[in-house]
């Protein structure tokens, strides 16, 4: 019998049906964000990581996504829609389970069945049991093979910093219920400093700041828009500030009250976070040989969705001496390093990482 393939074409699409049988997710607080390896790019799906529950019994999965995220303080009684992961830890099973499959779904598309491989990213500080939590839910919801990685390993492949180099590279992801400041040496985290604190502190701290200033209660979705459009934190450069309208309600009259607000009282906002990010920086920055700082020097990345702080590139020079470079896909590089190390698990084995050097 003749073959049409050539053995370089039948390795071809060897290749091809085993990406298409992978996918990376960056399991957030905030958001989901799944990526799937099509040639040589992605296919990517933001989910909202909301899901809504019976609250007679929270087992019991109603909506996921954009449809639970916008019943977010919108709910009926007998319905609640939550957040399954808080600063970066799961807090309930069923409903992180529910959210990976949903997750899964969407990102395979027609071939669920088919999907044999999933890298997850959650954060550096993340226990055994929650390590295996997630390698427990992935496989509840139909992967066989579940890999668990560092967010910040992660994003580093994402954003294509040249991780296998004995110089040394940094990153700091900024997430929404934690940020990881992650250092890389030939392939592998050498040190890694975790704060559970990231933009969901900052909205709450915003909508506090307003009722604090303007006796408005304000409610997250506010705060975030808020934090997005005129986000700032304080630093020594001439940093461009803005305005903009929130809508809430007067504390004194119980009626719906718009108040205009800027950059500044976003930036108070952010600082005992911020002051927390140069905290952890400093302290890697102590544990760190002399051999790494001139490659971290030369190539430290910010990602995350906090990294858009305008002012915060600047506020990190200040602070701790370092160049950084603010991602321009800060949203999505965790995904994207996750689908990376799906497509080819054994890239994160050490014997393959100094192989790859020479």
């Amino acid at each position: 019998m003749f073959s049409f393939l050539s053995k370089k074409d039948e390795v071809e699409d060897d290749k091809k049906k085993a990406l298409s049988h992978t996918l990376g997710i960056d399991l957030g607080t905030l958001n989901t964000v799944v990526a799937k390896p099509s040639g040589d790019k992605f296919d990517l799906f933001k989910i909202p990581s909301v899901v809504a529950v019976k609250k007679e019994d929270p087992g019991y999965v109603l909506a996921v996504g954009e449809e639970a995220k916008s019943m977010l303080g919108r709910t009926p009684e007998d319905i609640i829609a939550v957040r399954p992961l808080r600063q970066g830890v799961i807090e309930s099973i069923a409903q992180a389970e529910a959210l990976l499959v949903y997750s899964m779904d969407l990102g395979s598309g027609e071939e669920k069945e088919l999907i044999d491989r999933i890298v997850v990213g959650i954060p550096g500080d993340a226990s055994e049991v929650e390590k295996k939590a997630v390698e427990d839910i992935g496989k509840k919801a139909g992967a066989n093979y579940v890999l668990v990685i560092s967010e910040g390993l992660a994003a580093a492949i994402g954003v294509g910093l040249p991780i296998a180099e004995a110089s040394g590279t940094m990153v700091i992801d900024i997430g929404a219920g934690s940020s990881d400041v992650v250092v890389i040496s030939l392939g592998g985290i050498t040190d890694i400093e975790t704060i559970r604190s990231g933009g969901d502190d900052i909205d709450f701290n915003i909508v506090e700041k307003v009722k604090e200033t303007f006796n408005v209660e304000i409610g997250m979705h506010e705060a975030e828009k808020a934090k997005i459009e005129v986000g700032m934190v304080h630093s020594e450069s001439d940093t461009e500030g803005g305005k903009t309208t929130v809508i809430g309600k007067s504390i004194d009259t119980n009626k719906p009250k718009k108040v205009e607000i800027d950059s500044n009282l976003v930036a108070d906002a952010a600082e005992p976070i911020v002051v927390k990010l140069v905290d952890a920086l400093a302290n890697v920055l102590e544990r760190m040989s002399p051999e790494l700082i001139s490659g971290v020097y030369n190539k430290t990345v910010v990602v995350g969705g906090t990294s858009q702080l305008r002012g915060l590139k600047e506020r990190i020079f200040e602070e701790v001496g370092v160049p950084v470079e603010i991602s321009d896909d800060p949203m999505t590089v965790v995904a994207k390093g996750t689908a990376i190390v799906a497509a080819e698990p054994r890239a994160l084995e050490p014997e393959v990482r100094l192989k790859a050097m020479k």
